[in-house]
Formats: C-alpha cells, sequence, structure tokens
C-alpha cells in the first residue's frame, strides 16, 4: 500500500471538518446576532424620524408661510415621536429565517423592506407605492 495515498486522502476530511465547523460557528453566531423586533422598531423609528426631518418638513422656499409648514411639521413629528414605534409595529410583518430575518414594512405611502443580520439592520428596497 502507498503511504502517499493515505497522505491524499486525509487532507480532504480535514478541510471538511474545518469547513464543516467554520460553517456552523457562523450559524451559531447569525442565530444569535440575529436582532428582534423591538429593536427593529427603533430602527424604524429613528429612520422614519430623520427621513421625516430631511426630505418631507423642510421649507421648499424662504417664505414665510413655508417657514411656518416646515415648523410645525417638525413639530409634529417631535411630539407623535412617541406612537411611531406602534405604527411600525402594527404594520410591519416579519420572515424570522433564524440566521436572518427579513422585515416588511407598509406605511400607506411607503413600503420597506429590510434585511436584520448581526444585529445591524439594512434597508434593500423602499418604494413609494402612491404618489
Amino acid at each position: 500500500m502507498n503511504p502517499l495515498f493515505l497522505e491524499e486522502r486525509k487532507f480532504p476530511r480535514v478541510l471538511l471538518a474545518v469547513g464543516g465547523g467554520f460553517f456552523l460557528i457562523m450559524g451559531i453566531i447569525l442565530t444569535l446576532t440575529n436582532p428582534n423586533s423591538t429593536k427593529y422598531e427603533k430602527f424604524a423609528t429613528e429612520e422614519l424620524v430623520r427621513y421625516a426631518k430631511e426630505n418631507i418638513c423642510p421649507a421648499q422656499s424662504s417664505n414665510l408661510e413655508e417657514m411656518i409648514k416646515s415648523q410645525v411639521c417638525n413639530l409634529i413629528v417631535d411630539t407623535g415621536k412617541n406612537k411611531i414605534p406602534q405604527l411600525i409595529a402594527s404594520n410591519t410583518k416579519r420572515n424570522n429565517y433564524l440566521l436572518l430575518s427579513l422585515y416588511t414594512t407598509n406605511l400607506y405611502i411607503y413600503q420597506f423592506e429590510t434585511i436584520a443580520v448581526f444585529n445591524n439592520f439594512y434597508v434593500i428596497n423602499a418604494q413609494k407605492l402612491h404618489e
């Protein structure tokens, strides 16, 4: 029997064991770092407030009426901040795939799809549903 032949057969087994161990460890890490719905609601609230203040509330011109509308918009966003998590929770569907989650939030005019993985959230699609 050729001793080199035995060495050649051990290498794939070692590689398979190391690779399998790596995938097992990554699976455990992904499962442990899959954020829950409460964390998503906090993330989505912060993003929605930021989006509203940057894109909806700013005055379109420097006239007094636009400035007042801008201030009222900011006031509404700030006072309604406590209700936004409830709005998001009631309009969000979570698909939990154990290693990661996919959240779909439907907020009347917009629909957002977000991937949750490694304790982070990544918006992968933001679609305007109505004009």
